[in-house]
């Protein structure tokens, strides 16, 4: 076991949801809208804009462009991007 990490419920938070694992993943490499994330993952839109709430609300990811009502950004916060690391 890795003795330096300590999210362990965070991590069994994000691998008990396919899709929040799913969408964690497709935000790897870089910021994607909602609409680049339907398209990645084959998940409804109502599905992601839930999802990507409750990620952006457990920290695990934010918004880039707060501001804009259409193409918002989403992408990992360091620990979203720990998390990664372990799935």
């Amino acid at each position: 076991m890795d003795d330096k990490f300590d999210d362990w419920e965070k991590l069994g938070f994000i691998k008990a949801s396919e899709h929040r694992k799913k969408i964690l993943l497709s935000l790897r490499d870089n910021p994607k809208t909602p609409k680049e994330l339907v398209k990645e993952t084959g998940f409804y839109i109502s599905h992601i804009s839930y999802d990507l709430r409750e990620l952006s609300e457990s920290g695990f990811i934010e918004c880039k462009t707060p501001n804009l009502k259409k193409g918002k950004l989403f992408s990992l916060t360091e620990l979203g991007k720990k998390i990664v690391e372990k799935l």
